[in-house]
């Protein structure tokens, strides 16, 4: 059998018809898949890492003499980071413990001496009751009555003197309550907070971000002496056009794809806050449109992403790393360019722990002198 003659003629008509069959499906099915999923999603590459930076400064006055902590170290909430040498600050404290001391003793010398002309007063008062209860021959004269009234006013006068001295505390377990106990109480405790302070210590949970203090340095209150950065309570601010904004709500949630990561680690997020203003007007120089040449440029507004805090453990992020954020805009219950609702406060409790140490300190100088 010839081959030529089996052979059957190519359809042109027909195999176009199959082409544009095929086109048409994939265009349907595409359209399809992007009504159904590309149209609901809003994304961007441009979003970054951020994290609470905690500035440490100094809150005394003196030279450094010791730094505990290197560039990039974990410490915990209470770790030493640096010592100022305490010298001046001790020597203050003491002179201030010297000063409640003798304030104290002052006091209490106040209501004991205010007891005691509380004694001679009464005491004067039943003399002249007893002599003027007297009559007949043991009746005293009007001369002694008078000296006796007398001796009375000034010994009502001395006792009231010294109440006013006392501040009106007759009982020596008050004296801590006198004006001047409780302003060298105050004296006292500022410098014992001010000698706690020459320790340096974290306030938080966190990573020792950059280091500006050196040994030897003289420093004084507010001068920066590190930056640490708390990356458990991370967040991506991701910037958005202005004409992606129209759909973004908050809550909707983000899956967000780190570039340190690539695609093998996706995390899951939600919208929590818009900026109030673009990153534009923001900036250190913001643009004067109303002057020059104006050139219409789109601006991006930075919307704040919560990350799920048990995918950062698990796979932890830098400050400024880049990711990819790919909102999901079908839940359109938020409100839209809305500021972030009251989260988590961060707080530290170490100088509540000075203060109380401070208390105690004072009140150990009060008890001693009591017992003496």
């Amino acid at each position: 059998m010839n081959i030529e003659q089996t052979a059957q003629p190519f359809n042109r008509k027909k195999a176009f018809k199959i082409f544009f069959g095929l086109v048409a499906l994939i265009a349907i099915g595409f359209a399809f898949y992007w009504w159904k999923y590309l149209n609901h999603y809003e994304s961007t590459d441009n979003a970054y890492v951020a994290a609470p930076q905690i500035q440490i400064s100094s809150q005394v006055e003196g030279t450094i003499a010791a730094v505990q902590v290197v560039e990039t170290q974990q410490v915990k909430a209470g770790d030493l980071l640096l010592k100022i040498d305490p010298t001046e600050a001790e020597i203050a404290s003491h002179m201030a413990d010297a000063e409640l001391l003798n304030a104290y003793l002052a006091s209490r010398s106040a209501i004991l001496k205010t007891q005691q002309k509380k004694v001679d007063l009464v005491r004067i008062g039943e003399d002249i009751r007893r002599r003027q209860s007297l009559k007949g021959v043991a009746a005293v004269s009007a001369e002694e009555l008078n000296h006796l009234q007398m001796e009375y006013q000034a010994a009502d006068n001395g006792y009231k003197e010294m109440l006013e001295r006392s501040d009106n505390l007759v009982d020596v377990a008050t004296a801590t309550r006198h004006p001047d106990v409780q302003k060298a109480s105050a004296a006292a405790k500022q410098a014992y907070v001010t000698l706690l302070r020459t320790k340096v210590l974290s306030p938080v949970d966190a990573i020792v971000a950059k280091r500006n203090a050196q040994v030897g340095q003289r420093v004084a209150p507010g001068v920066s002496l590190a930056t640490l950065v708390i990356l458990n309570d991370s967040w991506v601010d991701a910037n958005f056009k202005e004409d992606q904004l129209r759909n973004i709500r908050l809550g909707q949630a983000v899956e967000l794809e780190a570039d340190i990561y690539g695609s093998k680690v996706i995390y899951t997020g939600k919208i929590v806050g818009f900026s109030p203003a673009t990153g534009a007007n923001m900036s250190l120089l913001p643009a004067q449109n109303a002057t020059g040449n104006w050139v219409k440029v789109v601006q991006r507004l930075p919307v704040r992403i919560a990350i799920d805090p048990s995918q950062l453990q698990k796979n932890p992020l830098q400050v400024g790393l880049s990711l990819s954020a790919r909102v999901d805009t079908s839940q359109q219950d938020g409100g839209s360019l809305a500021a972030a609702e009251k989260t988590n406060v961060t707080a530290t409790h170490i100088y509540d722990a000075q203060s109380a140490e401070a208390d105690q300190h004072v009140r150990k100088i009060l008890n001693q002198a009591h017992l003496h």
